[in-house]
């Protein structure tokens, strides 16, 4: 402690002497600059050798879509049916999403769009007449998969049966990938539930049978 106080009292010697009386107090100041500049120091050295992960943004695309307030299917359904894993089903809601900007999605080549997904999906929208969403353009199809089911609300708590189906993904290049959502309400309660597919996925999941008598 001596040791301090003389080594203090030294520098104090250092100022003119007009601040000598101020000495301890300059020195308490300028102590406290420094230990404040080592701190910022350390944390900046801290920062470059232990980065933080920085946490992917939530996307958000516009408001939930109630799916019970979505408009019922047009017609009655026909021979021509739309199955999810066999389960025969009717489009209620179709979200498209270009990937990138080089192709827009225009509203009024929704069915030739649907067809080039899967022959056939075109003449299921003309016929369910469901409602349509365009997004905007997006860079990450797994992005997008995640929104979509985010943003579809079912009456029904995740893992319960469930009359709802939805299905989201990037489509196969046909002449080139978009990003796709459908939510479709199935004749009966199941739990396929929500499905993420990739490009290759989309007809082994997604047909269009013939029943012989309508269902």
């Amino acid at each position: 402690m001596d040791q301090v106080k003389e080594y203090g009292e030294s520098l104090i010697k250092l100022l003119p002497a007009e601040l000598q009386d101020y000495g301890w107090l300059i020195l308490g100041v300028a102590g406290l600059l420094l230990f404040l500049i080592v701190v910022a120091l350390i944390r900046g050295l801290w920062r470059v050798l232990f980065p933080r992960r920085s946490r992917p943004a939530l996307l958000d695309f516009g408001p939930k879509e109630n799916l019970d307030e979505l408009p019922l299917a047009a017609d009655p359904a026909g021979k021509r049916r739309l199955t999810v894993e066999g389960v025969p089903v009717r489009l209620r809601l179709v979200v498209l999403a270009p990937l990138g900007k080089k192709h827009p999605i225009s509203a009024d080549a929704v069915g030739e769009t649907l067809d080039r997904v899967l022959w056939g999906l075109g003449t299921m929208y003309q016929q369910d007449r469901p409602a349509v969403r365009i997004w905007e353009p997006q860079l990450s199809h797994q992005g997008f998969a995640a929104a979509f089911h985010r943003a579809m609300l079912k009456p029904e708590p995740e893992g319960r049966p469930s009359r709802w189906i939805l299905v989201a993904g990037q489509t196969p290049a046909r002449p080139h990938s978009i990003l796709l959502g459908l939510a479709m309400w199935s004749d009966n309660v199941n739990l396929i539930g929500r499905l993420t597919l990739e490009p290759g996925q989309w007809a082994n999941v997604l047909r269009i049978q013939v029943f012989e008598e309508g269902i």
